[in-house]
């Protein structure tokens, strides 16, 4: 659907301007769609994962949405479609998220390769098998160095289309062991402040969103996305991009949390303000 030109603002000059910059009227008259990333934005950064070494016992431990967040998006959702993309299973983020569901709100799990809208699990990318053997087989290596490291190596999170390996801090043998397995190089492999995504280039976040916009008939002018992390970057690139960290990603506006309040809630605080 074309934007009406009244949507076309330009953005291009702003560069972590405070979101206040952003006219109210533009949201109001605009603004189709908002997409939250999760960790550090809407919820508290911080997972706890325990995998023992045969891989058949785990321990998750993270957050859930705070009341007034879930009270936000509820209401948010009388005027505007609200996604939430992450990193982390679609099951475990349905399971944080579940108080905000469903009308009117998605859900985008393993870095853009799963979206959960009206009922619906769809895959955004298809694999080949030989893919699927390469991250398994990078996966038992990882097995091997967790079995050398169990002070480091912390555990897997059940994932399908990528691999999300927990560390206690950064450890350069763990992308070593995915570029031996990729002579292709298809894949990245990017710490992420608690460990490694492993997956495929090209899917991420974004191609996520152009997936969704495209399925709801949205214009990605018209929508806005925050994120804090660098499997963010291409997120916040996507329609009006907002930063809570700009030392590691850059947007058109820029989040800095205060009072104790995370980003993603003053966001959706400032949004809900225009409507009113």
């Amino acid at each position: 659907m074309d934007a009406p030109e009244k949507s076309k603002i330009n953005f291009l000059s702003f560069k972590n301007k405070p979101i206040d910059f952003l006219p109210k009227s533009w949201v109001k008259e605009n603004l189709q769609m908002v997409t939250f990333d999760l960790d550090g934005v809407t919820i508290p950064v911080g997972t706890y994962i325990n995998e023992d070494i045969t891989g058949t016992e785990i321990e998750i431990k993270t957050h859930k949405l705070s009341s007034k967040m879930v009270w936000l998006v509820k209401e948010l959702k009388n005027y505007i479609h609200i996604n939430f993309s992450s990193g982390r299973a679609l099951l475990y983020l349905q399971n944080i998220l579940g108080d905000i569901l469903w009308d009117k709100a998605s859900i985008q799990g393993e870095n853009g390769n799963f979206t959960l809208i009206e009922g619906q699990i769809i895959q955004s990318a298809i694999y080949a098998k030989e893919y699927l053997q390469k991250l398994t087989d990078i996966k038992e290596d990882l097995k091997k160095l967790k079995s050398e490291h169990p002070d480091i190596i912390k555990g897997f999170e059940p994932k399908h289309m990528i691999l999300s390996l927990h560390t206690a801090r950064p450890e350069e043998e763990v992308c070593r062991i995915v570029e031996k397995r990729d002579p292709e190089e298809e894949l990245y492999c990017q710490w992420t402040s608690e460990g490694y995504d492993i997956g495929k280039k090209g899917v991420n976040k974004r191609s996520g969103l152009e997936f969704l916009t495209s399925r709801l008939g949205f214009d990605s002018r018209r929508a806005i996305a925050i994120g804090n992390n660098v499997n963010d970057k291409e997120m916040v690139e996507f329609g009006v991009g907002v930063t809570t960290n700009p030392e590691i990603i850059e947007g058109i506006f820029f989040i800095e949390g205060k009072n104790g309040k995370l980003q993603g809630e003053i966001l959706a605080e400032y949004l809900l303000s225009c409507f009113e």
